[in-house]
């Protein structure tokens, strides 16, 4: 550092006498003297030089031959530079004549700044070399509180620093001896003055710099016996000083089977209903094996997972009675074994749009594409088509008078409900079948109060549920059957409200005179009717409960008088009515407790209508099973009259969403291409043709694609 000084400039006048020493005759040597400089003539007796700042130089009898002038400045200029890292904790003086010699040492005091001497640094007086091209330290110096006093040979410049100093290792790397393929870990310990500059370091091995191995300490990879056995590791550690370098450490490594060792353990994850389900771990070691365990009781309990034995497990569809199941995994072999932490996986909904974006009710149809736009089609007796406009049917779709529609879903017969994105629920048609007490009809929707957060909707003949963000389920219109979840029937107006009882909910189906929940443990709840055409008699008329024998449920379905349940595995389950075979298990013998059908795996979607019902398989293929007078099996011919065993809907692949509609009964279809098919009773337009023919099998719904 320089520490600056201002001095004011010495003029030369004849006669003049300057801070009461004699000044040399100015222009008389080679040599101008320095700005600020003090000048004393020194002959064979010797004599003393007091110069600006403190600086004094005395020099004994017989140190010069002759007279000779001697000044001293406060001045860097013209001096070489310090050595780097030193640091100047006082003023720079010029002696000169730069050059002089003296026979005997003299004595230079040499003043600095104590407040600026770090901490238990000590300074050094420094001059400049004979050739004036470089420092020497003045050794033997003595240092007091406020200079520093060395004897000198020479006029030259001269200084008080702190100088630079080497770091030193204050603990050296040690060998390291392990087993393969454990990575080898070698540290130093360095300490350097601060005014020395910051530490750096460099590791090598076997004399060899490696590359980015810069930092105190250096990991090696996995190592083995034949690549790293014997290597020899070192580090320089440099500063402003210069380098050291630390002593060696050897690696010795052995062979061996290494106890396995996890080093990135499962994490938990979060899907959707349907979805993959991956779990993973890292682990070390010498050959480990695996083996992948669950608990479905929050961990007090596990089960290995047959076939479950590599690195990583997949829950191909997550189901809903997957939620909250846990996972770990065992690592092992021969010389230990380690098990996981748990992962914890959360089934959710899938999204509501997704399942919402087609629905087919009491002879009309609802569409909602990926952007929000709604459209509807068929009857529109009762306004139930939501345009706005007055009543008049229409055999292809049209726009639904709302905007930023995320599901629609369509009743049984006289009324629709759309959920918006912003979570709120709108209505249109008969508004008895959402407010009891009034007869009149809504064209356009009108917006439900009570509601928000809404994410799914299902509206049955004349009641209606919604399912919140937060899984609970809200309930609207009717209440003859208890369907509502409450008793007594509700004033005009009122809005929809909590159904009491339940869990967090995942699903909702509303049917006729009944309604379904499935909460996220896989369990189905029931409420309203409970005569053997419709439910299974769980619980009371208006209180939520559990039917028997419907566990590891992913999917329901509300028909008018039939219901459906879909199981994590893939197989399907059927209750009610069972005119016309409606439930699929190839008799027509009603079924008051959930029966299993004939579909028994590769299942993943279900639709329940008026006398027919239908599903989804794995591989894209719709099945369709009970009445078939107007098409409804879309099997191409409408004998025989119902069929109580699934069969294929034909022409129909790729499919990826369905629905079944009551009454008389149609189907839609949405393929993955965005595009719709529809089959069946189209006596109002309800297929979207663009006529009124019933259908035999599946034709394109005109002019709608949902992508």
């Amino acid at each position: 550092m320089r520490i600056p000084f201002t001095f004011g400039r010495l003029l030369c006048v004849a006669g003049a006498t300057v801070l009461g020493l004699a000044l040399a005759a100015c222009g008389g040597s080679d040599e101008a003297a320095p700005i600020g400089a003090s000048t004393v003539t020194v002959g064979a007796g010797g004599g003393t030089l007091d110069g600006p700042g403190g600086v004094q130089v005395v020099v004994p009898a017989g140190a010069l031959t002759a007279p000779t002038a001697l000044s001293a400045a406060q001045s860097s200029a013209g001096a070489p530079a310090l050595p780097p890292g030193s640091a100047e904790i006082g003023p720079m003086f010029a002696l000169t004549p730069h050059g002089t010699t003296f026979a005997t040492p003299a004595s230079a005091r040499v003043p600095y700044d104590a407040s600026q001497l770090p901490a238990g640094e000590t300074p050094v007086l420094m001059k400049t070399n004979g050739a004036q091209t470089g420092w020497d330290v003045v050794a033997g110096a003595n240092v007091s509180a406020t200079a520093l006093e060395g004897a000198i040979t020479g006029f030259s410049w001269t200084v008080v620093v702190v100088p630079p100093k080497l770091p030193t290792i204050a603990v050296q790397p040690a060998p390291r001896s392990l087993v393969e393929p454990a990575p080898a870990t070698f540290a130093v310990g360095a300490t350097g003055p601060t005014l020395s500059g910051l530490l750096s370091f460099q590791w090598k091995r076997n004399g060899v710099a490696i590359a980015g191995a810069i930092a105190s300490s250096f990991t090696t990879g996995p190592t083995s016996v034949a690549g790293d056995d014997g290597a020899v590791f070192s580090v320089d550690v440099t500063n402003l000083a210069g380098t050291v370098t630390s002593s060696d450490a050897t690696l010795t490594v052995t062979a061996g089977i290494v106890a396995p060792a996890i080093t990135s353990p499962p994490a938990s994850t979060t899907v959707a209903i349907g979805a993959a389900a991956t779990f993973s771990v890292v682990a070390i070691g010498t050959t480990p094996s695996y083996q992948w365990q669950r608990s479905d009781d929050s961990g007090a309990t596990y089960a290995e997972i047959p076939g479950a034995a590599a690195s990583t497990y997949t829950v191909s569809a997550a189901a809903a009675g997957d939620d909250n199941a846990r996972f770990v995994v065992r690592v092992f072999n021969a010389a230990g074994s380690v098990t996981s932490s748990a992962a914890t996986l959360t089934v959710t909904a899938a999204p509501a749009a997704v399942l919402g974006r087609i629905s087919a009710g009491g002879r009309f149809s609802l569409a909602v594409n990926a952007a929000g736009a709604a459209y509807s089609w068929g009857n529109d007796l009762a306004s139930q088509l939501g345009d706005g406009a007055p009543d008049a049917n229409r055999s292809v779709p049209g726009p639904l008078a709302l905007t930023s529609v995320r599901s629609v879903a369509a009743g049984m017969e006289y009324h629709g409900v759309a959920v918006r994105s912003d979570g709120t629920a709108w209505a249109w048609g008969y508004r008895g079948n959402v407010d009891c007490a009034v007869g009149s009809v809504a064209s356009a929707p009108i917006q439900l109060a009570g509601a928000a957060n809404v994410v799914a909707a299902s509206a049955g003949y004349d009641h209606t549920l919604l399912l919140r963000g937060d899984g609970v389920v809200l309930s609207i219109g009717c209440n003859h059957s208890g369907q509502l979840g409450r008793s007594g029937s509700p004033a005009p107006m009122t809005p929809a409200a909590a159904v009491a009882g339940l869990p967090p909910i995942v699903a909702i189906a509303a049917g006729d005179g009944y309604s379904l929940a499935l909460d996220g443990s896989g369990r189905v709840w029931s409420w309203g009717r409970s005569d053997p055409g419709n439910r299974t008699g769980a619980g009371s008329s208006h209180v939520p409960g559990l039917p028997a024998g419907l566990t590891s449920i992913t999917a329901i379905a509300a028909g008018a008088e039939h219901a459906l349940a879909l199981r994590s595995d893939g197989s399907v389950l059927a209750w009610g009515s069972n005119r016309n075979g409606r439930l699929g298990d190839g008799t027509e013998v009603a079924r008051s407790n959930p029966t299993p059908t004939l579909l028994t795996s590769q299942i993943t979607a279900i639709a329940a209508g008026g006398d027919n019902s239908l599903a989804l398989r794995s591989d894209g293929v719709v099945l369709s099973w009970g009445i078939n007078e107007t098409g409804q099996l879309g099997s191409g011919s409408s004998t025989p009259g119902f069929r109580p065993q699934p069969g294929a809907v034909i022409g129909l692949t790729d499919v990826v969403a369905i629905a079944c509609g009551a009454g008389p009964g149609h189907g839609l279809a949405l393929r993955r291409d965005g595009s719709l098919r529809a089959w069946g009773y189209n006596n109002a337009g309800q297929l979207g043709d663009g006529t009124t023919t019933a259908r035999l099998a599946p034709v394109a719904v005109v002019g709608l694609n949902l992508n």
